[in-house]
């Protein structure tokens, strides 16, 4: 059974897809289900109905970055020692099928997490669209990002999405491991995860999305004028995706310092009160 899951995200390309536009679900990680014996974030799949010593694969965190809570993956024990269980969570509904309807091509899956992925291991996020033709549904986009190591602080992290072909996808995947290695994961391998979004340039929609107008213009060193239609917080992050600093956007002209900026090409991503994101790379000067 985990080895048919396991495949779900690519052998999901098969299923028949669903038109309709939606955000993440459960992106936050705040509405947990309770199954009885243990409980899972709501939208996502687990393999948290697999016995395993120390508690579940995926287990309710406290606080959230931000919110109240965040998703904590890790790879388990089973009873008797006889195998390791990967920590896996996958979006998805109750009946087993992976993915939620999506018609946008973005530019990356962003959030925040931690990790301590052990020695030998390695921990992963995949971001997969598809686009169903009528009679199969084919890959048009694809995301991966590895980790090892540690890092015991939260931090941002972008994926960059790789479009195979100009087509917009109806259909999008999003899978974390705290053990890439099916076969053979490490036990005590974690990753904690929160606030997910999709963000950069939008395709074209099944409905045409108004996006905020957002300028940013350098008037002295360390000072830039942000220009705003809509009220929101403006995160930059280094080229691996580590938040560098946050400001208060409250309207239509805001002067903020970026002392921590440094030279050279840095992401910026502004998300507004509705939550919409507007993201991109800008080159401080």
């Amino acid at each position: 059974m985990l080895r048919d899951k396991i495949r779900l995200l690519p052998v999901a390309f098969l299923a028949t897809a669903v038109s309709a536009t939606a955000q993440i679900p459960n992106a936050g990680f705040e509405d947990w289900t309770d199954q009885d014996t243990y409980i899972e974030p709501t939208d996502w799949l687990t393999y948290n109905e697999v016995p395993t010593v120390g508690g579940p694969t995926v287990e309710q965190g406290m606080p959230g970055n931000p919110g109240n809570y965040h998703a904590v993956i890790t790879t388990r024990q089973s009873p008797g020692g006889f195998s390791a269980i990967q920590g896996w969570l996958s979006a998805g509904n109750p009946t087993g099928h992976a993915g939620f309807p999506f018609a946008l091509r973005p530019g990356f899956l962003t959030g925040q997490w931690q990790y301590a992925i052990q020695p030998g291991d390695t921990g992963q996020v995949m971001v997969a669209f598809t686009k169903w033709n009528g009679s199969v549904s084919e890959p048009v986009g694809l995301g991966t990002l590895e980790v090892t190591g540690t890092i015991s602080d939260w931090q941002a992290f972008n994926v960059p999405i790789n479009w195979l072909s100009g087509d917009t996808p109806d259909t999008a995947y999003i899978q974390i491991v705290s053990s890439i290695n099916f076969d053979a994961p490490v036990v005590g391998s974690t990753v904690k995860v929160d606030y997910l979004a999709f963000s950069g340039s939008a395709g074209i929609a099944e409905q045409a999305i108004q996006q905020p107008v957002f300028i940013m213009n350098p008037l002295a060193n360390g000072v830039l004028q942000v220009t705003s239609s809509e009220a929101g917080e403006l995160h930059f992050l280094d080229g691996a995706g580590r938040l560098l600093s946050t400001h208060s956007i409250q309207g239509l002209n805001t002067t903020i310092s970026i002392p921590t900026l440094s030279e050279g090409m840095v992401l910026y991503r502004f998300i507004g009160r509705d939550g919409r994101v507007t993201s991109g790379k800008w080159a401080p000067r």
